[in-house]
């Protein structure tokens, strides 16, 4: 990595400011070429006045400011310069081809990224996160990512290292020197592989929430016909999107609506009313809204508080939305124990309760820090299940290889959440998914 990259690191098109971001040994001196004045007299971290030159042209390509981060002390641990001028796609263009013509080359997706995690700026969890912060849909997602760039996520993973390592010291050191410390002693193996296992399950219990920070929960409205669901999705929209009369069976078919719910990404679906049918048409309807239903992270079920009738059709994370509470007063203990808010399509009474209680029957249980990809859900199982293995064996009094064994492979597994033990080819796929510049 000793190449000097450049890229665009804002967004192209018309702006007030662009930014273009060198990082390498020599960026100082391709920066250099380019304004046409030395940059050891500036100070690191200040912004300096600079005109960047066509190379080998007396033509001036842009007026702006430049900074300059000596390393380690940068993002990428690298010298980086960073020139910021005019945004549009001509002058940004214009300059950027001013830098490599200097020496530089065009960044790769994601490789100033890369060269952090390299370079030990940033962990491999962090620098996810770092992705996860560009492109977070909700404020939710957005703290989670922050929390991640932060090291929540890398802190609770080396502190399970940490007890991994303590077991695995007992172990190895009645296998190499039995006759020095003896018999391997049960219960001092045993804790710190209980701890581990139990910041693993709590890590774990919250992974399918996190994957929702950045998917989008998907939420099925459904009840018998004429509970007001249509309007119910109408009101938390808050624009007229799905059609309500007073006729039954008027919603066939499934309307999707994309909203954000209590800071959360939400996918709302307006089913058709659940009755019987001979209706043919209707009748797809239905089981399409029993089908929606069966897979939705969160139904809402539509009840009418002026004709309220036992309950039916109730599935896991259900939340109870009584409507038409503006005409009748509903006595939500009689739904417990379902999460139940008194609600008003029409007038807009309880919709913010009905969001914070779609969430609430989301949020895991702890404040852990959140998994909010797919491959630390999948590295952290495969901890969880060495650990459960290594303890199985312990407890049948097997000999310590074997629990070494296991112990190994789940600090193995453990490392590839923060790149530690992460194939190369791997680390590349991730980084390649990022934006250029950064």
């Amino acid at each position: 990595m000793s190449a000097t990259i450049a890229a665009l690191a804002t967004a192209s098109g018309a702006a007030g400011i662009g930014v273009i971001r060198l990082s390498g040994q020599d960026a100082f001196l391709v920066a250099e070429r380019t304004v046409r004045r030395s940059l050891a007299s500036q100070p690191p971290r200040v912004l300096r006045r600079a005109t960047v030159f066509a190379l080998d042209s007396t033509e001036a390509l842009d007026d702006g400011l430049l900074v300059k981060f000596p390393a380690p002390h940068s993002f990428t641990g690298e010298n980086v310069v960073e020139f910021q001028g005019h945004g549009g796609a001509v002058t940004l263009t214009q300059v950027l081809a001013a830098f490599l013509a200097a020496g530089a080359r065009l960044a790769r997706p994601g490789e100033f990224s890369e060269r952090a995690f390299h370079n030990g700026k940033l962990d491999l969890a962090q620098a996810e996160a770092l992705a996860d912060l560009i492109s977070a849909r909700s404020v939710a997602a957005q703290r989670a990512a922050r929390r991640q760039l932060a090291g929540s996520l890398s802190h609770e993973a080396n502190t399970i290292a940490l007890d991994l390592q303590e077991a695995l010291a007992r172990l190895e050191a009645t296998i190499d020197f039995p006759e020095d410390v003896g018999e391997l002693v049960p219960e001092t193996v045993e804790a710190p592989l209980s701890r581990a296992a139990a910041r693993l399950e709590t890590l774990l219990a919250g992974a399918h929430y996190g994957r929702k920070l950045t998917e989008g929960l998907t939420v099925a409205l459904t009840g018998a016909p004429n509970v007001g669901k249509s309007s119910l999705l109408n009101a938390l929209a808050g624009a007229e999107r799905a059609i309500v009369t007073d006729i039954p069976g008027t919603t066939r078919d499934i309307l999707a609506e994309e909203l954000v719910l209590a800071g959360i990404p939400v996918r709302v679906l307006d089913t058709a009313g659940l009755r019987e049918t001979d209706d043919p048409i209707e009748k797809i309807g239905v089981a399409r809204a029993r089908e929606a239903a069966a897979t939705a992270d969160v139904v809402i079920l539509v009840v009418d508080a002026t004709h309220l009738t036992p309950l039916t059709d109730l599935h896991r994370n259900t939340v109870v939305a009584v409507n038409k509470s503006d005409l009748a007063t509903p006595d939500l203990t009689r739904f417990v124990p379902y999460p139940a808010v008194a609600v008003s399509a029409k007038t807009g009474q309880g919709l913010v309760a009905l969001a914070e209680a779609i969430i609430g029957t989301s949020l895991p249980a702890s404040d852990a820090p959140l998994v909010t990809r797919a491959r630390h859900e999948d590295a952290l199982r495969r901890v969880a299940a060495f650990v459960t293995e290594a303890r199985s064996t312990l407890a049948l009094g097997l000999p310590a290889e074997l629990i070494a064994v296991d112990t190994h492979g789940a600090l193995a597994a453990l490392g590839e959440l923060t790149g530690q033990t992460t194939r190369e080819e791997i680390i590349r796929g991730i980084f390649a998914r990022f934006c250029i510049g950064k």
